[in-house]
C-alpha cells in the first residue's frame, strides 16, 4: 500500500513538471512573436521615414527646377520686349548746299532696353512673387481635371489679384508659379512651343487656354446632354435649381434667353410642381 502511494506522488510531480515546461515553451513562443511584430513595425516606420525623405527631396528638386525655369522665363520675356523695340538709326548728316549750315536728322525713336533695366524688372517680379505668396495662394496640379476645380482655382486667383492690387501684366506670371504636376507640365509645353508669343498671353487668354485644355468640347457636349435630360425626381426644388444652374453655367449656349431658360427648367419639374408653376405663367427664370 505505501508503494502505490509513492508511485502516485511521482506521477503527479512528473505531470506538474510537464505543465511548467509547456507553459515556459508557450511563453517563449509569445516573446518570439512579439519580437517579430516589433521588428516588422520598426521596418515599416523606417520605410515610411525613407519615403517621406524621398518626397521632400523630390519637392526640393521640383522647386529648384521651377526657380530655374522662372529665371529662364524672365530672360525670355526681357529678350522678347527688347526685340519688339526698334533700334534707333545712326544719325545721318545731310549735306547742305554751299552757303548753308549742315543739318542733322532728329527723328524720335524709342530707347532700347538696357541691361540695368532688365535686372530691375527681374527684381521687381521676384519681390511681387514673394509678396503674393504671403497670401497663401492655392496650387493647381491638374490631377483631378474637373471643370469646377479649374473654375474655383481661377476665381481664387482673381480674388487674390483684386485684394493685392496685382497689375494685369503680372497676373499670368504669378498664376503660373502656382501650377504643379500635370498642370505645370501643360504650361511648360506652351512655353516650349516656338510659335508661342508669351508676351501676348493676357490673363483672359490664359484662362481660355486652361479651360480649353481641361474643359474640351467633348465634356461640354456631355454637360449639355446632362442638362437637357435632367429630371427633378427626388430632389427638392432648391437642389434641382442648384444643379441646373451649375450645368448651365458651363454650357450657357444651350438657352437663348431668360424665357427659354425658364421653359427648360420648369419642364423637368415633378408634375405637381410643374402644374403649380405653369399656372403662374412665369416668363423669366
Amino acid at each position: 500500500m505505501p508503494t502505490t502511494r509513492s508511485k502516485s506522488v511521482g506521477a503527479d510531480n512528473a505531470a506538474t513538471f510537464e505543465e511548467v515546461e509547456t507553459s515556459a515553451t508557450s511563453g517563449s513562443g509569445e516573446v518570439r512573436e512579439l519580437r517579430s511584430q516589433l521588428a516588422a513595425l520598426t521596418n515599416l516606420v523606417t520605410q515610411q521615414a525613407a519615403a517621406a525623405a524621398r518626397q521632400q527631396a523630390d519637392a526640393a528638386r521640383r522647386q529648384e527646377a521651377r526657380m530655374q525655369r522662372l529665371e529662364n522665363l524672365l530672360l525670355q520675356q526681357a529678350a522678347a520686349r527688347e526685340a519688339q523695340v526698334p533700334v534707333p538709326p545712326a544719325p545721318v548728316e545731310v549735306v547742305a548746299p554751299r552757303g548753308s549750315s549742315p543739318t542733322l536728322d532728329t527723328s524720335r525713336t524709342a530707347p532700347a532696353v538696357a541691361p540695368r533695366e532688365e535686372g530691375e524688372e527681374r527684381e521687381r517680379l521676384m519681390n511681387r512673387l514673394n509678396e503674393f505668396r504671403r497670401c497663401s495662394p492655392r496650387i493647381f496640379d491638374g490631377e483631378k481635371a474637373d471643370h469646377w476645380i479649374v473654375e474655383k482655382w481661377l476665381m481664387h486667383m482673381e480674388k487674390l489679384f483684386r485684394d493685392t492690387f496685382v497689375e494685369k501684366r503680372d497676373r499670368v506670371w504669378l498664376a503660373t508659379h502656382h501650377l504643379d504636376g500635370e498642370a505645370y507640365s501643360w504650361w511648360l509645353g506652351i512655353q516650349d512651343n516656338p510659335n508661342t508669343d508669351l508676351a501676348a498671353i493676357s490673363w483672359k487668354r490664359f484662362k481660355e487656354l486652361l479651360l480649353e485644355h481641361y474643359f474640351p468640347d467633348s465634356v461640354k457636349r456631355k454637360m449639355e446632354q446632362d442638362l437637357r435630360s435632367m429630371r427633378q425626381e427626388d430632389w427638392t426644388v432648391a437642389e434641382y435649381e442648384r444643379e441646373f444652374s451649375r450645368l448651365l453655367h458651363c454650357v450657357p449656349f444651350v438657352v437663348r434667353d431668360d424665357e427659354d431658360k425658364a421653359r427648360i427648367f420648369e419642364r423637368e419639374l415633378r408634375p405637381s410642381i410643374f402644374r403649380l408653376v405653369q399656372s403662374s405663367n412665369l416668363q423669366t427664370y
